[in-house]
């Protein structure tokens, strides 16, 4: 059965491929690089603004006995090549404790640099008739982690392409990727993961708040696990209470972990973001 949802998915992943590169020779609509342009939010996967972002959050883990994470991110992005790409990168100092076996006693404590992250990302095609687009790129897991327990101890790799709808007031942006390590550290476990995501974004009328969830679905090929973690996010620029805080926003964003395989049972996130400065 696992191989079977392996095999429908790699088929996805290359018909979108297809759908989206065929695309490309339409001409980009002006009109959609404008909408991208003026959202502030920092919640669209395809708006390659210039942003600073620092978040922090706390994590029930999924153990026999009491478990915690707490992991602390500076994430910068900016746009190259003319605005044509968009470069992410992302730094986690983390700490955990967990009692594996309920007795007790944190068979796990411990704190330091986590696992870095950067993306490639750029946009293949935009629609002025149908107001979608296409985007697609790489992210780069890195083995930075401290610890071993506060990191997958391998370097891996995740294409993935992401399909925009836009409509009054928001878009809908599923996206797909295919993560796979090409460098574990010894006894390390290899990494072999899809991982769907759903993004809904809704404004407010105002543009002044927004209301984001992003359910993703995990399937774990070399665990042989499957689960999903469901965030929602609510923000809020900060132009309400300061008008010279324009870009600048704050939000939280709560979610639960779905299914007998789940590594977390949920966390809040809390998080600054500063869109185009």
């Amino acid at each position: 059965m696992k191989s079977l949802t392996k095999t429908g998915l790699a088929c996805a992943v290359i018909a979108a491929l297809g759908i989206a590169l065929s695309s490309n020779v339409l001409a980009q609509s002006e009109e959609l690089k404008e909408k991208l342009k003026a959202d502030k939010t920092g919640t669209n996967p395809i708006n390659f603004s210039r942003d600073f972002r620092i978040y922090n959050e706390f994590t029930g883990l999924n153990t026999e006995g009491d478990g915690t994470q707490n992991v602390t991110t500076a994430e910068i992005r900016l746009p190259f090549a003319d605005g044509a790409w968009q470069w992410r990168m992302r730094a986690r100092y983390t700490s955990l404790t967990a009692d594996l076996n309920d007795d007790g006693n944190d068979d796990v404590d411990e704190k330091g640099l986590g696992d870095w992250d950067m993306r490639f990302l750029t946009v293949l095609s935009m629609n002025k008739q149908t107001l979608q687009a296409w985007a697609t790129g790489v992210e780069v897991f890195l083995d930075t982690a401290d610890e071993d327990a506060l990191g997958a101890g391998s370097t891996s790799l995740g294409p993935q392409i992401f399909w925009a709808q836009f409509f009054k007031g928001g878009l809908f942006a599923p996206g797909l990727q295919y993560k796979f390590s090409i460098d574990e550290d010894d006894g390390r476990d290899e990494v072999e993961q899809w991982l769907v995501d759903l993004n809904y974004l809704q404004m407010a009328d105002d543009k002044q708040s927004w209301f984001f969830t992003d359910p993703q679905i995990i399937l774990d090929q070399e665990a042989e696990i499957e689960y999903a973690i469901v965030d929602f996010e609510w923000g809020w620029m900060m132009t309400n209470w300061n008008p010279d805080r324009k870009g600048q926003s704050f939000y939280v964003r709560p979610s639960i972990g779905v299914g007998a395989d789940r590594p977390t049972e949920g966390s809040v996130e809390v998080g600054y973001k500063w869109v185009g400065w």
